[in-house]
């Protein structure tokens, strides 16, 4: 292990119905005009409503967040803050909603654009206005952890940021929000918090409470996530996921490792995040288990597995009984130059902190297995 590491968390309420609790909440962050910021498929269902009239203040309505989130957004966002004299955010939605909010919060006190500060390391920056996180997903954790992903353009790999001021100040875990969470999206988003929470144990940065955090995501996911997918109904199940998906954010501030170099390097076709998570852990979780066998075994066991069973595995098993696929060659991802996707892998920053980091070679050696579809 080396540096210690430390947590950043905001103020959590969780429970069913949390979002009662709003309009003290929004009174003492002094928001009086709050931009709430959504997507559209939301509004549709009528959560974006329903958390509205929650808030018991007059809110700005922003839906035009993507499904994998644009420089655009955000910048459109803010200005749309700064016309309306907003004075903090509510986001309601996934990781994409979430990691917009956490940029248009950060613009509206810092000046510039998001390309000053997404994908530009120590980009000089201060606090950025209140913010508000309800996760309608349980898999990103955004709403825990100080990092957020963008894309420059629609073709474009995504980019990322990492700070204390992108940790919202409130983040409200209502299980209610989530009843309307397709099935295969619940799993693949539950995928995607137990990629954060594993390779955040695994992190080689000190955090005694952050690494006790996130084996108790592990647990909650072997537990739950079948549970969660299988029936809408299931409002504990549900509950249950949001709390491993927000230790999957607390994970997150622990650095990650070779699985979302992987993910990070295929981000560029429109693929689900977490599947492309899960595909990278069923690629390299063996490689590490070999650099740190005790690590990974407590990981096992939090995970529900006997000794000596591999966990990349037991992944793969999972994801295959909830409907997704497993490998590259499942997914149909279309790779154009596997050397290109290797060397990319290989420069990630999600390495840095990683007990393992193979070298562009072993990386070749993970996208071909995957690619033909071995796991």
């Amino acid at each position: 292990m080396n540096a210690l590491t430390a947590l950043h968390l905001p103020r959590t309420l969780c429970a069913a119905g949390a979002i009662a609790a709003l309009p003290g909440e929004l009174q003492a962050l002094g928001m009086r005009r709050p931009l709430l910021m959504t997507d559209r498929g939301l509004v549709a269902a009528g959560v974006a409503a329903r958390v509205a009239e929650a808030c018991g203040v007059a809110s700005v309505l922003f839906d035009a967040v993507t499904e994998n989130p644009l420089f655009a957004d955000v910048d459109a966002a803010a200005a749309l803050y700064a016309r309306a004299d907003c004075d903090g955010v509510v986001a309601v939605g996934g990781g994409s909603v979430i990691d917009t909010a956490k940029l248009v919060a950060l613009l509206a006190t810092n000046a510039g654009s998001v390309a000053d500060y997404a994908g530009v390391p120590n980009a000089v920056h201060g606090p950025g206005a209140p913010l508000v996180a309800i996760p309608t997903t349980a898999g990103t954790g955004s709403e825990a952890s100080p990092s957020a992903g963008l894309h420059p353009d629609a073709t474009t790999a995504s980019v990322g940021m990492n700070s204390r001021h992108l940790v919202p100040r409130l983040a409200v875990l209502d299980p209610d929000l989530t009843a309307s969470l397709p099935p295969r999206l619940a799993a693949a988003t539950g995928i995607d918090a137990l990629s954060h929470c594993i390779e955040g144990y695994l992190s080689e940065r000190e955090q005694p409470l952050g690494k006790a955090i996130a084996l108790d995501g592990i647990t909650r996911i072997a537990r739950h996530l079948r549970r969660a997918v299988a029936d809408r109904a299931d409002v504990a199940a549900r509950q249950e996921m949001m709390l491993a998906a927000y230790a999957g954010g607390v994970a997150i501030g622990m650095g990650l490792g070779p699985a979302h170099a992987i993910a990070l390097s295929c981000s560029d076709q429109g693929f689900h995040h977490g599947v492309l998570s899960g595909i990278g852990l069923v690629a390299t979780l063996d490689a590490t288990a070999q650099r740190v066998p005790e690590r990974m075994a407590t990981v096992s066991t939090a995970f529900g597995l006997s000794v000596g069973t591999s966990l990349a595995q037991a992944v793969a098993a999972l994801m295959r009984e909830l409907g997704l696929p497993a490998t590259l060659g499942e997914l149909g991802y279309e790779a154009r130059d596997v050397q290109a996707l290797a060397a990319a892998a290989q420069r990630s920053h999600f390495n840095l902190s990683a007990p393992h980091r193979p070298d562009a070679a072993q990386y070749a050696s993970f996208f071909a297995r995957s690619l033909q579809g071995e796991a």
